[in-house]
């Protein structure tokens, strides 16, 4: 995950000659390199990779969890379109895939039904599906920081299609999700569920963040969503006992490196303009990858590093 990736530290600046001549031998190796690939075989131009194992298409009111999506087709979607469609296409989640079902969330008694049992609208079964999604995701997921997630939701879009389901598919797409399976259960020992417990308000605001298609009106409340989050974590991480027997890296510290986010989330609430929030995002993200804290606190309790590639 980018935003949570050691950042490492600075180490002392080489003699110019010293630079220099390792700057040739990169040179040369680079000329190398490009040689070699150029006679070399490689892939045919639109490739991307050997097929999803078992691809087989089905309706997204039969999507259950641990299906995984073959997502290059929701991704050429419009975003509307894509937390709309009827039919996906899914695969075994020992191969390639880009996307896994964790879970189906009932849409009744939620924002998306009117008091009658009708449908509301498109607008608030999204609303409650991705609330919904959000919360069973910060819950159910051993170790939602292994990757770079992004939560997105399939939900009714009319009252017809509520007539047949009255509820939503949750899903996750992931870097480095090609062999791995994202939402299979972990054991974790009791440090590392301390750890993710302490850190559920923070995956919980995260996993709700709005579509790329969203008003600035949705995202200002994303982000002060994310501030109460990480004010939230942050008091956990501190409090937790696993954590505090284990030094100040494991829970103290990166506390203080989720908080040094807060100032950029306020600004992204306050923001004027989505080009204005977009950026104060960015500085969160930055500020939150910024020394490693995570990676060191992950090390310290025995989790893998972070996948960011």
């Amino acid at each position: 995950m980018k935003r949570v990736a050691g950042a490492g530290t600075p180490v002392p600046r080489q003699s110019f000659w010293r630079r220099w001549w390792k700057a040739g031998v990169v040179g040369v190796v680079c000329v190398l390199v490009v040689v070699v690939g150029l006679s070399l075989p490689g892939e045919e131009e639109g490739e991307t990779g050997p097929p999803p194992r078992n691809a087989r298409t089905v309706a997204a009111v039969d999507l259950g969890m641990w299906d995984c999506l073959v997502t290059q087709e929701l991704l050429e979607l419009s975003p509307a379109d894509s937390r709309t469609v009827g039919e996906v296409t899914v695969a075994d989640c020992g191969g390639p895939h880009g996307g896994e079902v964790f879970s189906r969330v009932s849409l009744v008694g939620t924002a998306a039904e009117n008091e009658d049992g009708t449908f509301r609208g498109t607008a608030q079964a999204e609303d409650a599906a991705r609330a919904a999604c959000a919360e069973e995701f910060a819950e159910g997921m051993t170790d939602p920081y292994s990757h770079d997630f992004t939560v997105r939701v399939i939900h009714p879009a009319s009252s017809e299609e509520w007539t047949v389901r009255q509820s939503a598919a949750c899903w996750v797409s992931a870097r480095g999700l090609p062999e791995y399976c994202l939402v299979c259960e972990t054991k974790l020992t009791d440090d590392q569920e301390a750890f993710r417990r302490a850190l559920v308000p923070y995956t919980r605001a995260w996993a709700g963040r709005p579509p790329e298609d969203a008003s600035l009106g949705a995202r200002q409340a994303w982000a002060s969503t994310m501030e109460r989050g990480i004010e939230e974590a942050a008091w956990l991480l501190r409090g937790k006992p696993e954590l505090r027997r284990l030094g100040p890296e494991a829970g103290a510290d990166l506390a203080d490196a989720l908080t040094a986010q807060i100032p950029y989330w306020r600004e992204a609430a306050a923001a004027k303009d989505p080009e204005a929030h977009e950026k104060a995002v960015t500085e969160a993200e930055l500020a939150h990858s910024a020394g490693g804290q995570v990676a060191r606190a992950r090390d310290l309790i025995g989790l893998a590093p972070v996948i960011t590639e």
